[in-house]
């Protein structure tokens, strides 16, 4: 049977109630150790996760006939569709919940910290912004290149494509941006492509780095290909639980995760990826070749 492909809830249902930690702790606390860290994310975990209504008592997943109506958050399917734990955030931090918004992003990486346990994972350190794309969810090696994670509902995928070593991320004094996941795409449903183009989906976080608010967009950003051409974000809807980059204000400790789809002509190398913010100094992220 058919899984369930509706991504508006399955994944994200279960932190909706993260902000139980607010009334714990109000402000951020250093993940001094690991074992600090998991007894912090134990708390948010088991009170808004791992319960009857959200993802299993244990975490298990609610099935629907042979596939899930909601995804499980341990075990091998779970491994299979998050191989890393910066799949796991950009998922949880993408969502438009208010309550998820009112999280700084080390709880969330505190809460995945628990999970991964779960998974039989031996963090070496406190997982955080800087580790956790290299951080497994328990999988055996890294996630294949070129690919895309959780595995979108309406692309093709072009398998044959030589996909860049990733991460990369550059930063200045007031925001980090950090390019996670690049697929090259012949089809995103019905929608395809001019002709001799593909659509390129990239995965990025951006974290505020300066002690206010600063606003950020897609106007911002443009994918620059060798020969000069700036490409332009594209709105089309892609079946995959990590939003479209959208228009929002960030707060300090409270970063986005975010999709972003061009058209990449069939001639075209890509050089780099810019970011423009509306004040400060720009972001160039080089694509490693």
């Amino acid at each position: 049977m058919r899984h369930f492909n509706s991504w508006s809830n399955p994944f994200l249902s279960g932190f909706l109630v993260f902000i139980i930690l607010l009334a714990v702790s109000c402000t951020t606390t250093p993940a001094s150790t690991v074992a600090d860290q998991l007894s912090r994310g134990q708390a948010i975990y088991e009170q808004g996760c791992a319960t009857a209504a959200c993802h299993g008592i244990n975490g298990e997943g609610i099935r629907s006939g042979n596939g899930f109506r909601v995804w499980p958050l341990v075990g091998e399917d779970f491994q299979r569709r998050n191989p890393t734990a910066q799949v796991i955030f950009d998922v949880v931090r993408s969502g438009g919940e208010p309550s998820l918004r009112e999280l700084t992003d080390q709880r969330i990486y505190d809460a995945i910290a628990y999970e991964l346990s779960l998974n039989d994972v031996e963090l070496p350190e406190p997982l955080d912004s800087q580790n956790a794309p290299v951080s497994s969810s328990g999988t055996a090696g890294a996630p294949e290149p070129g690919r895309l994670f959780p595995p979108p509902g309406n692309a093709r995928l072009i398998s044959t494509w030589f996909a860049p070593a990733l991460p990369i991320s550059m930063e200045n004094s007031d925001l980090r941006i950090r390019l996670t996941q690049a697929a090259l795409a012949a089809s995103i449903g019905d929608t395809v492509p001019p002709a001799r183009e593909s659509y390129i989906l990239m995965v990025f976080t951006l974290e505020v780095l300066a002690d206010h608010p600063l606003e950020v967009g897609p106007q911002y950003l443009r994918l620059v290909t060798k020969d000069g051409q700036m490409l332009e974000p594209l709105e089309i809807g892609l079946d995959y639980p990590v939003a479209r980059f959208y228009h929002q204000n960030i707060r300090p400790e409270h970063g986005t995760a975010a999709l972003a789809i061009f058209a990449l002509p069939e001639t075209a190398q890509i050089s780099h990826l810019l970011y423009r913010p509306p004040t400060g100094q720009q972001l160039v992220l080089k694509m490693p070749q």
